[in-house]
């Protein structure tokens, strides 16, 4: 069976099986019909244990039809979200075409990790357009350092050489991957701030209308817990840092 391909940038894969084994079915029975009785039940089993066999060994052995098509556009009707949207899936795009070509199976799921919880912060701002503006500093420093990064490490692999050099880099990188997941959940962390005052607003109101109307008990309702904005955090791997 031939190896998958990455689907071209700007392309998703779209797999069709063929049709053929259905239409083998049908010529079986045909043939059968012309060829051999069907006048009892033992008859009608024979032919269709033939027609089964003849689906299953059509089916492993004509192979699926690959075609490729553009990915849609993603449409918020915010300006800053479709930008960003846009923006993003192509870094997450060229990032999991690098993923694929690294032998380290464990510097390869750290990226798959980052990745996938970049995809989280993009999940957020479909859902919620106007959240892309607090990730101008994402989408504008940390998300292309992230496609060097692992650029870098799979360009350093692919040499074959274990120099000085190279294997520091590629270390420090691995360790990077580490501190940028942690900080890129931070992030998701924050842009949920929101979403959680809303809750708690409305959690208030409810709290405050069944008191009220007496459908709770007497006494003073708990505060809910203060939720304080996100300050700005350092995180640090070597030399290289992230703010948020």
């Amino acid at each position: 069976m031939a190896e998958p391909k990455t689907p071209p940038a700007g392309m998703r894969a779209v797999t069709q099986k063929s049709t053929l084994p259905i239409y083998a079915i049908g010529a079986v029975w045909l043939v059968w019909s012309m060829l051999f009785p069907l006048y009892s039940v033992t008859h009608y089993l024979f032919c269709l244990v033939l027609s089964l066999a003849v689906f299953l060994v059509l089916t492993k052995v004509i192979p699926d039809k690959v075609t490729y098509e553009p990915i849609p556009v993603e449409v918020t009707g915010y300006s800053s979200a479709d930008e960003l949207l846009k923006a993003g899936n192509g870094y997450l795009r060229t990032i999991r075409e690098l993923s694929v070509k690294i032998d380290n199976a464990q510097v390869r799921g750290k990226v798959d990790k980052v990745g996938g919880t970049c995809q989280r912060i993009f999940d957020y701002v479909r859902q919620n357009p106007k959240s892309a503006d607090e990730l101008r500093k994402f989408m504008n420093y940390y998300l292309p350092t992230l496609e060097k990064l692992v650029k870098t490490y799979e360009l350093m692999e692919e040499q074959g050489v274990e120099g000085e050099n190279i294997t520091a880099s590629k270390e420090r990188i691995a360790t990077m991957l580490d501190t940028m997941d942690v900080a890129f959940e931070k992030q998701l962390d924050a842009l949920f701030g929101d979403t959680a005052l809303d809750i708690d607003t409305d959690i208030t109101v409810m709290e405050g209308m069944m008191a009220q109307e007496g459908l709770t008990d007497a006494g003073k309702m708990p505060e809910a817990p203060e939720i304080k904005p996100m300050q700005q955090e350092t995180f640090q791997a070597g030399d290289i840092k992230l703010e948020l």
